[in-house]
């Protein structure tokens, strides 16, 4: 497959973890949080793009077919951005603006004859650039992705739980939505021998927050999201009824996300509960991907801000700690190494949040932004 890359502007490369470390330790120093590589990356890129335009000459039909690209590729990276509520919003932009958004375009599988253009494409956005059209035009975004949630299925039917028996309609259902979509990455709970020993249904509805936080971390994910979907049959009505609740744990969002899905009335319980678990897991992801854009929401049009805080060093470790939560949790535009001692790092935080959005962000990844007598503290380990 022949490749090329048609580049509008230049990424800066972003100096190794230890290379910063080394910085910090020596002097102050400028740390940039992972989003700037992220977004550049994932959550910039659009890719997929197909192709397959006509026209009287294929010059026109490739210059036709890459205009309606780069309009696609814009909307679906303004959808990726906003919760469903601002989709609306998408502005039409002129032709000018739109290129002038994009860093490069990588063309795959291309092909040109007489009259017709035929490509696969991939859009890198430039993220200072579409965040500056996005603030200037006052739209709320967000481009943190999320960490890896982990999914913990729980169905009660008529009273009884499952969350590791089988067979689980619900279980089978989040299994088709998990995986990386937009901003949001979602695995699934599988139910290994140990999982079991470790957590009940019963457990998992309590928000048993050390079961749950072990079986998160033995995935590698941030958080975790019981899944509740409760099952049965309306005795009015004759119609089936999944009542879905979903509860964050860690760094998911809190909740609690509920929504009432309803079938046909008279149907066979069997075949509901499957039609059901399915629409409601695929409604359920999209909400849990709304509510993560909303608790990580960009405030638009407000003027930058800045926070000096102190974080207590008791350990060797401590710092680099400090330093790799910092930048995990994505929480702050920048953070200047102020000063350093043996007891305690000194941080000077810029963000465009509000501060209460700062402090929730740190809590997702199991830090604590405390105001004390002294000043502000962040406590890494919570």
């Amino acid at each position: 497959m022949q490749r090329r890359r048609w580049a509008n502007g230049r990424a800066r490369p972003g100096l190794p973890g230890l290379v910063l470390l080394a910085l910090a330790l020596l002097a102050p120093a400028l740390l940039q949080t992972p989003a700037a590589a992220q977004s550049a990356g994932s959550v910039y890129t659009v890719t997929d793009i197909a192709i397959n335009k006509q026209a009287q000459t294929g010059a026109a039909a490739r210059e036709q077919g890459l205009a309606e690209a780069r309009q696609a590729a814009f909307g679906h990276l303004f959808r990726r951005l906003m919760p469903s509520a601002y989709h609306s919003r998408e502005p039409a932009l002129p032709a000018e603006t739109l290129t002038g958004l994009i860093a490069a375009v990588d063309v795959g599988q291309e092909q040109i004859t007489a009259t017709a253009y035929r490509a696969d494409l991939a859009i890198r956005f430039a993220p200072a650039r579409v965040r500056a059209l996005l603030t200037e035009r006052r739209i709320p975004f967000s481009d943190q992705p999320s960490p890896p949630l982990l999914i913990v299925p729980v169905y009660d039917w008529a009273g009884a739980r499952q969350l590791w028996e089988t067979p689980n309609p619900w279980h089978t259902a989040w299994s088709e939505q998990v995986g990386t979509d937009g901003l949001l990455t979602t695995l699934l709970a599988e139910g290994r021998a140990e999982e079991q020993l470790a957590l009940s249904a019963d457990q998992a509805l309590a928000g048993d927050a050390a079961a749950l936080q072990r079986i998160a971390r033995s995935y590698n994910a941030g958080g975790a999201v019981v899944a509740l979907g409760r099952f049965r049959v309306d005795p009015r009505s004759a119609r089936p009824v999944l009542e879905v609740t979903l509860t964050g744990h860690g760094a998911a969002p809190p909740g609690p996300l509920t929504r009432r899905f309803e079938g046909n009335p008279g149907s066979r319980a069997g075949l509901a509960a499957e039609q059901l678990t399915r629409m409601a897991a695929a409604a359920m992801r999209e909400a849990l991907a709304d509510s993560w854009k909303t608790q990580n929401q960009r405030f638009s049009g407000e003027a930058g801000k800045s926070l000096l805080v102190s974080v207590p060093l008791t350990h060797l470790g401590d710092y680099a700690t400090a330093l790799h939560r910092i930048r995990e949790a994505n929480a702050v535009e920048t953070a200047v190494v102020a000063r350093i001692t043996r007891q305690q790092a000194q941080f000077r935080l810029a963000y465009r949040f509000s501060l209460e959005q700062v402090r929730q962000s740190f809590a997702q990844f199991g830090m604590r932004l405390a105001e004390e007598p002294g000043g502000w503290v962040l406590y890494v380990n919570g």
